[in-house]
């Protein structure tokens, strides 16, 4: 790899020491280790950092593609996340050429052709994030007119990498499997890979993905299901359109479909659909493909449903006739067919030429939660069978469906959370890898320590190294997971009631330019810290769902308490009243 440091590969003898090893060269796993290399605080604490990944990281490092040509993997990431990956210094080597800003959004039910649109007038300002606040010397604000970039991710992570060449102190080990991790003195997790490293760490983070190994050795299970779907991906060339900044979604009964904005003349492919569609999807043609998704763009829900049925009888030994479906979809095109057929240009994309088959591929959807992040319990509250000192970031950590969106932007999340919870606990004096940090109790009272522990954490908070981490990702991740699958399911439905119902809820809102604009982000407002010092949130519309829905669980929380308070002082009162003196 060209730069100033070169990936560490073979055979070595010895252990090497490192404060923390990040097991996973993806995007999430490259934007941690540069969050840490840009924190003053973690430099001068002289942490020794080290990314582990088993894939040839300087093909990505070397990454490029013609004008005309993109990768099929495309991610929007929000005005929010562009902010933390300007402070860490990855964003200067994004070519914002090979970016196209989102400014409006259309999205409508396939079954009622209800329609809400989001666009970035209603007043979506961008977000400042301040993960560290020692890591930039002057906050930008800035107050941008879209409302997040599509980018792709091997574009990301070419970046990452290119920035990773300025911090010498990060040492990136590619080509390199993990083949056991063991507890070490201490519980220190103690890697040993395929190639002969033996690396000890005290905090392993695993940032590799669902089949996490570091998730396996912490033994730390997830919740969830696969969903009997594959999403299909690729690039799309458009019909030739001047401002190609609108993203559109049409919820199918099979499964949301996407088309996102790459250029003028390109877009990216997201369609969530049943596998046997995905497969014969897949083996059409070019032209055909780009017919089928106009087709299912514009045309009734009767015909779309008739050409997916069509198409997904395709198999090995009766393949898909592209001729007989270019032939069905003209004939159900024609305004003697279907009148309604006829929509305004501005309420369906651009009309695809043609689709790039090279490129198109697909993958099972799953929606998966782990039931904790951190592994690292202290000895004196584990028996020696409890791995410690391990936190779990990214895709390790959750999977949930694509159509929002938000899966990417929700492990930069998870990587400026963690680096900041590491930078304060550095501040703080404490060892890193400790979830508790309190000294050894006899068996008798650990259950005492434990709960009282933990009780205090939670009203306080900032006694504990990791748990910050903890406490700030999980229920904001499991709110937008449960949120993204009860609308997958609810548009995935058809009878008439709930057609009906969320129709109707989906025009209302519509017409709610306020709701709609704090769905967006903030309404209007100033895009500085918030009072408490935190940043404001930006995830879109799909995340303020989540939001709304957490508000409404801690205003029940409270109410509640508030409730079992006046009932506990109600009846003694009552006892104090009608006993006998």
């Amino acid at each position: 790899m060209d730069g100033a440091r070169e990936m560490m590969m073979g055979s070595q003898q010895g252990t090497e020491d490192y404060d923390v090893v990040i097991v996973g060269g993806g995007v999430v796993g490259l934007t941690l280790a540069n969050a840490f290399a840009s924190c003053p605080t973690i430099r001068q604490a002289a942490c020794r950092i080290a990314v582990l990944d088993s894939a040839d990281l300087s093909s990505i490092s070397h990454w490029s593609l013609p004008t005309n040509q993109w990768s099929n993997r495309v991610s929007s990431i929000t005005n929010q996340n562009i902010q933390f990956l300007k402070q860490i210094g990855a964003w200067k080597y994004i070519d914002e050429s090979r970016t196209n800003p989102v400014e409006r959004m259309q999205v409508w039910d396939g079954v009622s052709d209800a329609r809400i649109v989001f666009d970035s007038i209603d007043g979506l300002p961008s977000s400042s994030s301040s993960w560290s606040s020692s890591s930039s010397s002057a906050q930008e604000t800035e107050t941008v007119p879209h409302m997040a970039r599509f980018v792709e991710n091997l574009h990301l992570q070419k970046a990452l990498l290119q920035n990773l060449h300025n911090h010498p102190q990060i040492r990136l080990y590619a080509n390199t499997k993990v083949a056991t991790i063991s507890p070490g003195p201490a519980n220190w997790p103690i890697l040993s890979t395929e190639n002969g490293h033996l690396l000890k760490s005290r905090l392993l983070v695993g940032a590799d993905g669902f089949n996490s190994p570091v998730k396996s050795y912490s033994r730390i299970t997830s919740t969830g299901w696969n969903y009997d779907a594959h999403c299909v991906v690729g690039t799309l060339e458009l019909e030739r359109t001047k401002y190609n900044w609108t993203a559109w979604q049409r919820f199918l009964t099979s499964g949301p479909l996407g088309l996102l904005p790459l250029s003028e003349r390109h877009g990216s492919l997201a369609w969530s659909t049943r596998p046997h569609i995905a497969a014969g999807l897949k083996a059409l043609d070019g032209q055909t493909l780009a017919s089928t998704i106009n087709a299912c763009f514009r045309l009734p829900h009767e015909s779309v449903a008739y050409l997916l049925g069509r198409i997904g009888m395709h198999s090995t030994s009766k393949p898909v006739d592209a001729a007989e479906i270019q032939k069905e979809i003209e004939w159900r095109s024609s305004s003697d067919v279907h009148p309604s057929c006829r929509v305004d240009e501005g309420e369906v994309p651009p009309k695809v030429v043609c689709a790039r088959m090279e490129n198109v591929a697909s993958f099972p959807l799953r929606m998966f939660h782990a039931d904790q992040y951190l592994g690292s319990l202290h000895p004196s509250l584990s028996n020696d069978n409890q791995p410690a000192r391990t936190v779990l970031v990214g895709d390790a950590a959750h999977v949930l469906h694509p159509m929002a969106g938000q899966g990417l932007n929700l492990g930069l999340t998870d990587a400026r959370e963690l680096a900041k919870t590491v930078r304060e606990a550095l501040e703080n004096g404490q060892d890193i890898g400790k979830l508790f940090f309190f000294t050894r109790v006899t068996p008798r009272k650990k259950l005492l320590k434990l709960y009282c522990c933990c009780k205090f954490c939670i009203f306080l908070g900032g006694l504990t190294a990791l748990m910050g981490y903890g406490r700030s990702r999980y229920l904001a991740n499991h709110i937008v997971m449960a949120t993204v699958d009860k609308l997958q399911k609810l548009y995935s439905m058809e009878n008439g009631m709930v057609v009906w119902g969320r129709s109707v809820g989906v025009e209302v809102l519509n017409e709610l330019p306020g709701l709609k604009r704090v769905m967006m982000g903030r309404a209007g407002g100033a895009t500085d810290q918030l009072a408490d010092g935190t940043a404001p949130r930006s995830a879109g519309p799909w995340t303020a769902l989540a939001d709304a829905y957490l508000a409404a669980q801690k205003a029940s929380l409270i109410a509640n308490g508030i409730a079992s308070f006046a009932a506990r002082t109600f009846r003694t009162s009552l006892h104090r009243a009608t006993a006998p003196n």
